[in-house]
């Protein structure tokens, strides 16, 4: 009895741990990495400990440790090689968005450390975010920038012009982790990369504009009937002919002045890169009477509208084909 009492103090004991925002996270995180997942174990009581509130039911509730291959330090400092974070993690039924992972994960983990271990900087729910645009050596921009902005510029980042890239599951979800990037911002940058030569990469990027609404949609030209056929990969919902079809039909016949009652800026900036040439130049009109000065728009409406690609120095024109 006396080895088992005494093996029941020696562990660590775990506090669940939940920042109220991502800046809170990224503030209390002393190590900020891309890595991917090599494992996930459950570990054992009673080694490991967890404490939660009173009236949780703690029987759900457990350490688990993900073996983590460190491929970018992208703040503070870690020796080479893989490494072991833990969270306190909810073993029942739930719904909602949680730190779900698997193994081959790449991703981007915020840490903290607790009595020599690293934690994540948020237990249970999500503080653990996926790259679904392959590996990176670098940030995009420098220092003087957020370091949530370069890391949604990274997930935005395909250095390279390989024909069989693809953008993997969960696609763009979790690209913007703190939303530092506008709506705009992300458009542009999806119309670029319907330009990558990889199916893989312009499909998704595609599926993406189609599905946003706010007619959005002139990809739907550039894709090959075989490109088409993969936008309901992964169980999603785009896209039909007839209901591109009937889309159109319904920006058209609501109009302009329609269109031109939502009051917000970002919305009415998207109008004029509508996949509507009548509309769009009137849009583009009305912009410039209500927004004088303000050039970052789809305008003029005879000319495609814009794209952009993430480089070194972050998201810049692209004009043309995708570059080689």
């Amino acid at each position: 009895m006396i080895p088992f009492v005494a093996l029941l103090g020696c562990g660590p004991v775990f506090a669940r741990n939940q920042p109220s925002s991502r800046e809170e996270m990224l503030a209390g995180a002393s190590l900020v990495i891309v890595g991917v997942i090599e494992e996930h174990k459950l570990e054992s009581w009673p080694y490991f400990r967890v404490r939660v509130p009173s009236d949780a039911d703690s029987k759900f509730w457990r350490v688990l440790r993900r073996r983590v291959r460190v491929e970018m330090v992208l703040a503070g400092s870690v020796k080479p090689g893989p490494i072991d974070v833990y969270e306190v993690y909810w073993t029942g039924g739930t719904s909602g968005d949680w730190n779900s992972t698997q193994d081959g994960e790449r991703a981007v983990f915020p840490l903290r450390m607790d009595n020599g271990f690293y934690r994540v900087a948020g237990d249970w729910e999500r503080s653990i975010f996926p790259v679904t645009s392959g590996s990176h050596s670098r940030l995009p921009l420098d220092d003087s920038r957020p370091l949530w902005e370069r890391i949604a510029l990274m997930n935005w980042w395909i250095p390279r012009s390989d024909a069989k890239m693809q953008i993997t599951f969960p696609s763009f979800h979790y690209n913007d982790p703190a939303d530092t990037l506008s709506l705009w911002r992300t458009v542009k940058l999806k119309r670029g990369l319907v330009r990558h030569p990889s199916a893989g990469v312009r499909v998704p990027a595609c599926r993406e504009l189609v599905t946003l609404g706010w007619g959005q949609d002139e990809c739907w030209e550039l894709l090959s009937s075989e490109d088409r056929a993969h936008l309901r990969d992964g169980g999603s919902r785009c896209c039909t002919p007839a209901e591109v079809a009937k889309s159109r039909q319904q920006n058209h016949e609501r109009g302009a002045a329609w269109w031109w009652r939502h009051p917000d800026r970002e919305s009415r900036r998207l109008l004029t890169a509508m996949n509507h040439r009548q509309m769009r130049r009137e849009f583009c009109r009305l912009y410039a009477l209500e927004y004088p000065g303000d050039t970052d728009t789809g305008c003029p409406a005879d000319q495609p509208p814009p794209a952009t690609i993430v480089t070194d120095n972050g998201d810049v024109p692209l004009v043309g084909s995708w570059p080689w």
